[in-house]
Order: structure tokens, then sequence, then C-alpha cells
């Protein structure tokens, strides 16, 4: 099968990718190409020859899908959206607002990561037509795996464990926030590829009075970000936003209690195994981190067992075959979906949308 897949981990440089060298994309990708497959791969501003393709699979909205959904080749064309902000309820431009619905309006098949955003697209956007399916991102177990080397309080602070990007959509001003309302001593480590608010944050430590409680630790790689996951007691994820983030699946799989945001799918990614609470509430952020420390034997000793449903439930041998599974059906499609849905807004201002999108991204 020749498969083209867009994204914008391929369109950053190499600094870049060395810090992030596991996306949903190049997940997919590795997943594809080990079963034999023709994959070819594209940032959102690379040219495209669409009709070389049996598939083309865009992760994202930007220029890489509103040209996708103008395309006027036979290739299929299939949309991952990851958008946890607009689930959220997060206000967005008005201008993409227009092109995600314009996206899901011609995409053949549109991929969510979790039975929560099935609903929310349902309910959001108009795809009747389109194939709608649930495929989770898979994770390396090769690179995580059960084991449990932390201290559970005993002759050190207990130590928490945030992983992903210091950006705004993350609150982790809302965590640095909640660490004095715990009563039980606590330190924090931050483990993060993006560093736009580092400085914002450090400030913020010193004027909450952490001090050396919180350790900002940068990149790590997937194998040491493992041993990191496994010598922590709790893993906390106060996001604002999020559509099923796999930092949550890498901390389960280590064995490692979650405390997350209800945000996206991950309540349904939890599966009862870790603590949901509403997002933004410093206050219910650390009751809930409290409650966690103080039941620690409860879900200490379920660990294992969450461990065991994360490589069932995301695991990239699932992920691959069906989205293979999903490709085949298109397959028999041969007649884009995109040629049969008229969309009101005319085509200059969906070309306008376009650069509008280019100029917002890069």
């Amino acid at each position: 099968m020749r498969i083209a897949l867009v994204g914008g981990i391929y369109g950053k440089d190499e600094s870049f990718r060395r810090n992030l060298q596991v996306t949903p994309e190049t997940t997919l990708e590795h997943g594809l190409m080990a079963r034999g497959h023709n994959v070819a791969t594209f940032s959102h501003y690379a040219a495209i020859d669409a009709k070389c393709f049996d598939v083309v699979h865009v992760h994202h909205l930007s220029y890489g899908a509103t040209r996708m959904a103008t395309d006027t080749s036979d290739s299929a064309f299939v949309y991952t959206s990851h958008d946890g902000a607009s689930m959220a309820g997060s206000s967005t431009r008005l201008y993409r607002q227009i092109a995600t619905r314009f996206v899901m309006s011609r995409a053949d098949a549109v991929v969510a990561l979790s039975q929560a955003e099935v609903d929310f697209q349902r309910r959001s956007y108009p795809l009747t037509g389109a194939i709608h399916a649930v495929i989770p991102t898979g994770i390396d177990t090769t690179n995580y795996a059960y084991a449990r080397n932390n201290t559970a309080g005993r002759g050190r602070p207990w130590q928490l464990l945030y992983t992903g990007q210091l950006i705004a959509l993350k609150n982790i001003d809302v965590l640095l926030h909640a660490l004095p309302l715990i009563k039980q001593p606590v330190e924090l480590e931050l483990v993060y590829h993006n560093s736009a608010l580092e400085i914002a944050l450090r400030k913020l430590t010193a004027e909450l009075a952490l001090g050396e409680r919180v350790r900002f630790l940068g990149p790590k790689s997937a194998q040491e970000l493992a041993r990191i996951y496994q010598r922590a007691d709790v893993f906390v994820l106060p996001s604002g936003a999020d559509a099923l983030p796999s930092v949550v699946t890498e901390a389960m799989i280590c064995g490692t209690p979650v405390v997350a945001t209800d945000v996206g799918g991950v309540r349904e990614q939890l599966s009862g195994y870790g603590v949901c609470v509403r997002p933004g509430r410093t206050d219910e952020l650390a009751a809930a981190i409290t409650y966690m420390l103080d039941h620690y034997g409860r879900f200490s000793a379920r660990s294992e067992a969450a461990s065991s449903y994360a490589r069932e439930q995301f695991s990239i041998e699932s992920m691959v075959h069906r989205h293979l599974e999903l490709y085949t059906r298109l397959l028999d499609q041969k007649d884009p979906r995109r040629r049969h849905t008229v969309f009101r807004a005319p085509l200059n201002a969906v070309l306008k949308m376009g650069v509008d999108l280019i100029c917002a991204t890069k």
C-alpha cells in the first residue's frame, strides 16, 4: 500500500526532533514500514502529489489538511485532529473553527483517539458519509515496562512527576500552586521537550518558596524517561486540554499511579486505575494528590494490573493493525467524499483559510 503521512513533526528541525523522537505520526510511520508498506512523510508545507498514494493521512489542522480537503485526486483522505483544545471548549480563532468543519466535512475517514472524542466530533462536525474510527495511540513497550523503583515516601519526600510541554495549555502553574496545599512532604520533577514557559515557571517556583522541591530536568530519552517514571511515586498531569496524552499511558505501563485532569479521553484512558479532577482547580488537584498519597497502598496494589491494561489497550501492534484495516476499507471506495460535499464558504475563503493557517503555525 502506498501511504503518505503528513504531520507537523516532519517539518521540525533536527534539534527539535532530537528532543522529541516519538510522536503518533512517527510511531505509525515505523509500524507501517515494518509491515512492508511504502510510506512517505511530509510536513504540512511540503509539496505532495496525492495521486501517487492510495491513502494520504494528515495529522493536526494546518495547511496540509486544508490542501488535502480541496484535492481532486482519487486518493483516500484520512484525518486525525489531535484537538484536545476544542474538546475542552477552549476558544479558538474563527478561521480555525471554520477550517476544522471544512476538513471534517471532506475527509473520507476521521480517526479519533477515544470514544469521548468520537462523541464530541459527532456532536460538533458534519461527518455523514465518513468512516469514523477510534484508534488510540500506541506506546512502544520496548522503551516502557513495568517496574517500581520508588520509595513511596519512605526516607524521603513523596516524588511527583510531570512530563510534557511547558506551555500554558498544560497548567503547570496550577500544579505549582497546589504543592504548598499538600499536607505530605512532596517534591516535583518536570521533564519537557518544549521549554517555552520555563523562565516564568522558575520564577513562580521561587515566589512560592518551593526552592529545591521542584527540579527542572529538561528533555530525556525514552529510556531515561522510563527510569524516571519507575522511580516516581505519582505521575501528575494538570492539563487544561488534551486528547489522549501518551504520557498517561507511559506512566501506567511503568506502574506509576496517575492523577490527571478530566479532559479529552483521559478518564476513559485511566479506566478507573487513577484519579481524575476538574482542570484549573488548584485545591481539587492538591486534594486528589493528597488522597492518593493517603491511600497509596491501594493504588500501588493495582499498579501491575494498570500496566497490563495499558499494554493491551494501547499497543503499537493494535494501533497499526487498526489503521491498516481502515486504509483497506478505503481502497474499495474510489469516489472520494470530498467530491460530493458542498461547503457553503466560497472557494476564495477556503484558500484564505489555508494562507491564514500557514501564517498562524509557522
